[in-house]
């Protein structure tokens, strides 16, 4: 491979932000060979009417997403949704064997505030790319695209970092498909995808923040994927695992997003909930929901040394949402969390669990005057349970925070292996 930088501007483009350039970086992508990068010197690069069908090998860069953007619009072709980059099974046999290989995009600004669609389209992305090899994205800014910002799917030994993904999934009501800051579809490389999301910041996305989602309902849940010093605000959901094995999210702030923080659960196109993730480091913070919501999965979720406090809902939520598969969960975790100011309970099970362990949590000042709370409330059947060195406690005057171990009529704690707590009912 040559890794050879050519100008676009001397190969048609022109960059005053009213020719349309999408024909030229067309033209310009077919006649690359592998190896050759794209370079976009600062201007305003108008993207019109058609999105650009990309090659293996070949990438593209900016000066910097101040200084390089593009903006999308649809004005000849009000219907059509225009990414600026895509490669996707239905439009273009993408696959395994027909990957996107050895590719950046770097250094640029995606601008979707111009495209108009008579209702929401999946494909309305910023960059929509499926099965890709060695790819490293980095330093973009994507913002007010009708769907997902970084929409990409089957990223094998790929890395997302610092991208800024603002207002994307505008034409989304909530519960479409994609509609995300960043949404990552996995599953398709088997049970193995080695992905790393970075330093990435989401807000005021129409759907989440970042998701993970399995897109075969039969396809393995796959290992390898980790989500690590993000940020997500003021999204639908802040983090969603739908799908994933094992999913890491490490030092994450997961801030008033509406519906939770972190989600894990069947809400994803598959019905299909992660299991066996690890969340630790993590602040979950004054989401008007719930801090951290988990159901729908077989188990094996650990949730430790996170701060989940001043949420609206229940600080941990153990629930099964309707319509997607309900079994009980095995071995879930939380360990050494900080656990406060939720306007709910600090810990609460609505779904059944089997083995879990609540160990060295700090649960405090839980609840409302007007919305009594517990520390820990059971409201589903819990078997072979490790409750233990749990601090919970409330200072205020009065305490909302009633109950340190409630289980209601619809809770039941079987078969305990150990308890230093007495169940308050």
């Amino acid at each position: 491979m040559r890794n050879h930088v050519i100008n676009a501007l001397d190969h048609g483009l022109v960059g005053d932000g009213v020719t349309n350039d999408q024909p030229a970086l067309q033209k310009l992508v077919d006649s690359c060979p592998p190896g050759e990068v794209i370079r976009c010197p600062a201007a305003t690069y108008a993207i019109k009417d058609a999105g650009t069908v990309w090659r293996t090998g070949v990438s593209l860069i900016g000066d910097g997403p101040s200084a390089t953007r593009f903006v999308l619009s649809n004005p000849g072709a009000p219907a059509t949704p225009v990414p600026l980059a895509f490669w996707t099974t239905l439009q273009h046999g993408a696959s395994p064997e027909r990957p996107i290989a050895d590719v950046t995009f770097a250094g640029f600004e995606i601008d979707g505030s111009q495209i108009t669609l008579p209702a929401y389209d999946v494909l309305a992305k910023g960059l929509g790319m499926q099965y890709v090899v060695r790819g490293s994205f980095r330093d973009l800014y994507i913002h007010d695209t009708p769907a997902t910002g970084f929409g990409c799917d089957f990223l094998q030994d790929c890395t997302v970092e610092r991208i800024v993904a603002v207002h994307c999934g505008r034409l989304d009501s909530g519960w479409e498909k994609g509609g995300a800051g960043i949404g990552i579809g996995v599953g398709g490389w088997g049970p193995i995808e080695r992905l790393t999301v970075s330093e990435c910041v989401t807000r005021r996305n129409g759907t989440n923040g970042i998701f993970v989602e399995l897109q075969d309902a039969d396809w393995t849940p796959p290992r390898g994927i980790r989500i690590l010093g993000c940020h997500a605000e003021d999204n639908e959901y802040g983090i969603s695992d739908w799908g994933a094995d094992g999913l890491l999210i490490s030092g994450c702030t997961m801030i008033g997003n509406h519906t939770a923080g972190f989600d894990v659960s069947g809400q994803g196109t598959t019905h299909v909930a992660g299991r066996y993730g690890v969340v630790t480091g993590c602040v979950v913070d004054d989401n008007p929901g719930d801090g951290v919501s988990i159901g729908n999965t077989p188990g094996g979720y650990t949730v430790s040394a996170t701060r989940i406090s001043r949420n609206g809902g229940h600080g941990y939520r153990q629930h099964n949402l309707p319509g997607a598969i309900s079994v009980p969960a095995s071995d879930m975790v939380l360990d050494g969390n900080d656990i406060w100011d939720n306007a709910g309970d600090g810990i609460r099970v609505d779904g059944e669990l089997i083995d879990p362990f609540l160990v060295s949590n700090r649960i405090r000042g839980n609840g409302t005057p007007g919305r009594p709370a517990s520390g820990i409330c059971l409201n589903a059947r819990v078997s072979s349970a490790t409750i233990r060195n749990q601090r919970i406690w409330d200072r205020r005057t009065p305490p909302a925070q009633t109950a340190a171990l409630h289980i209601t009529a619809n809770g039941q704690l079987t078969d305990p292996v150990f308890m230093d707590l007495e169940p308050i009912k």
